[in-house]
């Protein structure tokens, strides 16, 4: 009579590298024993001894994000290319960030795109997702926004958090299809609900502009909570502008001027902007324009063209830093160009 690994279709091998995978990743995402990733990567890493594909893929990205284990990129670039190498979709997707960060391997747009492609053509979301945004940026293939958008809309439509923010990014801005506030909501709604937290300060967004839905501050406070609550450093900038304004909380400049000192030290470049604001004016705190021009500077360095015109301005006037007419013209037709 066969025993119940045999008839399972598993080898006594595989079905202990099973038993110990699949306590790994209670260890792992906590169900019906506490969190514990240092218990989680051992598992992996005995299921990992015997063979098993998505336990070395596993141990690969906890050595990656350093949770039971040191951080150590070049022992998961290891892990993930064995995984790899033994079918894993997962593994193959995951190979090709490392050519498109080029932290371990030399960069290569090329590859990665390969790599992506072939994920997608099996219907991986991330693989789909990261096809859309290389064809956005026009990396390692032809800038092509409408091919872009089709992939996020494939990848959205397999409940993927991140793509589903991506269309509605695609939709808010008009890229790649054209511009539809509601569908922007829709989407940024539905990764939001998720718990994704970029998407969850679109909402805010949303709510706080009046994009897709109606004006609702109170609403938009509750977004921008959920998502900084997370970390999101944009969206404690945007919590802070809520209590500068008194826009869904009672106005409240001091707690203003904290969050922005957050998200400023986070490199939210909003965040350094409105704190840059706030000493320059000195409001709920005091004036300090040396400081303030350094941070009209960093958030202008960080791609935020709405600091051109306030560093044109400091530059004119001498405010923080010395006059130069010659970077307050250029910074002016930034601002004029952007």
């Amino acid at each position: 009579m066969a025993n119940n690994n045999e008839q399972n279709g598993l080898s006594p091998t595989e079905f202990m590298a099973k038993k110990y995978f699949d306590q790994a990743e209670k260890y792992f995402t906590g169900d019906g024993v506490p969190v514990d990733f240092k218990r989680a990567a051992g598992g992996y890493a005995q299921a990992a001894k015997l063979g098993y594909a998505p336990a070395i893929f596993s141990l690969g990205v906890c050595y990656i994000r350093g949770l039971g284990v040191e951080h150590d990129e070049h022992k998961a670039y290891e892990l993930i290319k064995q995984a790899a190498d033994m079918g894993s979709v997962d593994a193959q997707f995951t190979l090709g960030h490392f050519y498109f960060d080029g932290s371990v391997v030399e960069r290569d747009y090329d590859k990665a795109v390969e790599i992506f492609r072939a994920a997608a053509e099996k219907n991986h979301p991330g693989g789909l997702n990261d096809l859309g945004f290389c064809y956005q940026h026009g990396l390692g293939v032809e800038l092509d926004l409408e091919r872009a958008f089709e992939y996020y809309l494939q990848a959205a439509e397999l409940d993927f958090a991140a793509a589903q923010n991506n269309v509605g990014d695609c939709y808010n801005f008009g890229r790649g299809v054209k511009a539809d506030g509601e569908r922007a909501y829709l989407y940024y709604y539905r990764a939001a609900q998720s718990g994704y937290a970029i998407a969850q300060n679109n909402v805010g967004m949303c709510y706080l502009n009046g994009r897709g839905v109606k004006v609702d501050f109170a609403q938009a406070v509750q977004w921008f909570e959920k998502a900084t609550r997370q970390g999101n450093a944009v969206a404690v900038a945007n919590l802070g502008f809520c209590y500068e304004t008194g826009r869904g909380v009672p106005q409240d400049t001091e707690r203003a001027v904290h969050l922005y000192t957050i998200a400023a030290d986070a490199e939210s470049a909003p965040g350094q902007y409105n704190l840059a604001k706030c000493l320059r004016d000195g409001v709920g705190t005091r004036v300090d324009e040396q400081r303030a021009f350094s941070l009209f500077k960093r958030a202008a360095e960080n791609g935020f063209v709405v600091a051109y015109a306030d560093l044109a301005d400091c530059y004119a006037r001498g405010i923080g830093t010395k006059e130069d007419k010659e970077l307050a013209e250029k910074y002016k037709k930034l601002a004029q160009q952007s």
